[in-house]
């Protein structure tokens, strides 16, 4: 019986693996980081399907879907050795650069394949109408910027849900793609907005729902790409309020719940309601974020927020209930966000920022550490603990991070099925009308 052996990729390796699936996805990452942490075993001669199946653990299909795509992207090259199997020379593949060279030149083309698809989002309806998202992803060329800069408007005070921002600001990588970044923070998705519409910001972070809405009234704003996967907004309230866990809409039924009505917050948590028929039988009470006060007051039952306020809470010793809006049905998160006229004059620029960010958000997870310095570099205004921050970026990457689009794609897809959605559900409880939003 013939033995043979062949390389495999180890637990080492797994760091390589990572930093390439967060721009080109897991299944063709693992592939990838095969053929680069054991080239110097195939430098005689490539690896063969059989050795990369091997060594990857992966399955006939998905190595051969793999290649086929690497090899199309020129991320490895394929070629054909003759050995005694009758037939065809058969087909081996080696990469072609090393590793820091792939990872950038991936997430280059990451960044390019998120504008791609931003430049396939529909364009605004004349009405408020629901269109369908077109999921065509045409080609992109691959391009740098040079000594550009970028001001990009926060939705809130700096915190750790922007955490792969800051980490690619404070750690070099956007200096490394030629990106000078100034970060301004303001009162919330509507505000943030404003400043691209106002033309004192170039990018801004916003709630997906606001995002909607301000499209539906004919902004010329498109997202570019999702910081985070899934909705994070909650509704919470303390738990002598109900009976046992929060885990159904129906427990709020005839509860006063606080909330930003027209805000990001307000516009989830209100759709949540309907959703769960709830709607008609609770109070709403419009707050203009004081819904913490508002909740250890008593002036209101229950309240809506970021999924971290709950958990600042149970920090500070409080009990609490809570529930994520989007715990039945998932809907975008927050999104990277620019104007129509920007994504179109400032493409390179565009893509530079999309794969330094890239770069972040691999760093911030494997680097925790980097999380709290990054973070408190840039929280002027109100400082706050680095270790809770790093806390609730590593819970929403668990919670809202990390989907089969990322898991397939890499960070920052987003699918036209969430977008339309929410646009759908939005419209249906009739909150894609022409008031502004705030937050």
């Amino acid at each position: 019986m013939r033995v043979r052996e062949f390389p495999v990729l180890g637990e080492a390796d797994r760091s390589v693996v990572d930093r390439l699936a967060c721009g080109i996805g897991e299944p063709a990452a693992t592939v990838l980081a095969y053929l680069l942490c054991r080239r110097e075993e195939f430098t005689t001669e490539p690896a063969s399907l059989l050795a990369v199946r091997i060594g990857t653990g992966s399955n006939r299909k998905a190595v051969r879907n793999a290649l086929a795509e690497l090899t199309e992207r020129e991320l490895i090259e394929a070629t054909t050795v003759r050995d005694e199997t009758p037939g065809r020379p058969a087909t081996r593949w080696r990469a072609t650069g090393s590793v820091e060279e792939t990872v950038e030149a991936v997430y280059d083309e990451h960044a390019n394949e998120l504008l791609a698809r931003a430049g396939a989002f529909p364009n605004r309806p004349e009405s408020n109408a629901v269109a369908e998202l077109d999921s065509t992803v045409p080609d992109a060329p691959i391009s740098h910027a040079t000594n550009a800069s970028f001001s990009l408007a926060l939705n809130w005070r700096p915190n750790g849900l922007h955490a792969p921002l800051f980490v690619a600001d404070e750690t070099g990588l956007y200096e490394k793609w030629g990106l000078s970044v100034r970060f301004d923070a303001h009162e919330g998705s509507r505000a943030a907005l404003d400043g691209i519409v106002s033309d004192t910001a170039d990018i801004a972070v916003s709630g997906a729902a606001t995002v909607l809405r301000a499209r539906a009234e004919g902004e010329q704003i498109v997202p570019v790409a999702l910081l985070f996967q899934h909705a994070m907004t909650a509704i919470y309230g303390l738990r002598t309020t109900f009976d046992g866990p929060l885990e159904r809409a129906e427990q709020l039924r005839g509860l006063r719940i606080g909330m930003p009505s027209t805000a990001e917050t307000g516009l989830l948590g209100r759709l949540f309601l309907s959703q769960g028929g709830v709607l008609n039988d609770v109070e709403i009470v419009d707050l203009r974020g004081e819904e913490r006060a508002a909740l250890l007051s008593g002036a209101v039952d229950a309240v809506t927020g970021s999924f971290s306020d709950p958990r600042k809470l149970r920090d500070d010793g409080i009990s609490v209930e809570s529930i994520p809006v989007a715990e039945r049905f998932p809907l975008p998160g927050p999104a990277i966000v620019t104007s129509e006229r920007t994504l179109s004059e400032r493409e390179p620029e565009l893509a530079a920022f999309l794969a330094a960010t890239t770069a972040g958000w691999t760093t911030a997870r494997q680097n925790p550490s980097r999380v709290e310095e990054a973070v408190e570099a840039h929280d002027d205004a109100e400082p706050s603990s680095p270790s809770r921050e790093r806390r609730t970026f590593e819970a929403a990457v668990e919670e809202f991070g990390t989907t089969d689009a990322v898991r397939n794609f890499g960070w920052g897809w987003g699918e036209a099925e969430l977008w339309n959605r929410l646009a759908t559900a939005l419209d249906g409880v009739g909150s894609l009308g022409s008031e502004g939003t705030e937050r």
